[in-house]
């Protein structure tokens, strides 16, 4: 990963980012999409999900995090909100097989997006890829305050995921999704990433098939 001046703008695209999961990340572009490896996956990891990288809008307030390919060199520029305006190349090559860690890697990339939304008062979408995907499926995750005026840390997905053990004692019979929600504590927001990566599971997608949706909470 290197600092260097972009290349022509009419050699770039606009691209949203899967998670860079197991050394591997989706790309999307208006032309289609992509598997790619990177080689040198752990800064482009570092900063996903934590409000550094820039954002394209995906729905009325409500944005993705985006980067800038290059498919001729295969190389993926991020631009971040540093006051120096630097932007960063992650070389990239051919998709190969994931890494064995990569149910980690997810979980961990989960995290960072959830603890940065708490912090931020935002709301984190985790949905299908792409400019034009579905709303649904989706899971979903922010802190908000009910009519009772508690705080609490809520997680909900549509539809209901398959296969879940974690989720089960959650699933009403007839329901078109599901919810948990804790009172807001630093458990209570970790726990929420194991509740988000299990919906993901349950819905029959993969790392590579999701993007990280952001948005503002209203007061």
């Amino acid at each position: 990963m290197a600092d260097m001046p972009l290349p022509d703008a009419d050699d770039l695209v606009a691209a949203q980012l899967s998670p860079c999961v197991g050394g591997l990340v989706r790309t999307w572009t208006e032309s289609g999409t992509r598997l790619w490896s990177v080689p040198d996956d752990a800064a482009l990891a570092a900063v996903q999900g934590t409000g550094v990288l820039a954002r394209a809008p995906r729905a009325e307030g409500r944005f993705r995090e985006t980067a800038l390919l290059h498919e001729e060199s295969a190389t993926l520029f991020l631009q971040t909100s540093s006051p120096d305006g630097v932007t960063t190349s992650v070389q990239l090559a051919p998709a190969g097989p994931a890494r064995p860690e990569a149910r980690e890697d997810f979980a961990r990339v989960i995290n960072q997006a959830v603890r940065h939304v708490a912090a931020t008062f935002e709301y984190l979408v985790i949905e299908v890829g792409g400019w034009d995907a579905p709303l649904e499926p989706y899971a979903f995750f922010a802190l908000h305050v009910d009519d009772d005026g508690r705080q609490l840390s809520t997680v909900e997905v549509s539809p209901v995921p398959r296969g879940s053990e974690l989720w089960q004692p959650h699933i009403q019979p007839g329901a078109p999704g599901a919810v948990v929600s804790a009172p807001v504590s630093a458990e209570a927001i970790d726990g929420a990433t194991f509740y988000l990566a299990d919906a993901v599971s349950g819905l029959d997608l993969l790392p590579w098939d999701v993007a990280f949706t952001f948005g503002v909470r209203e007061a």
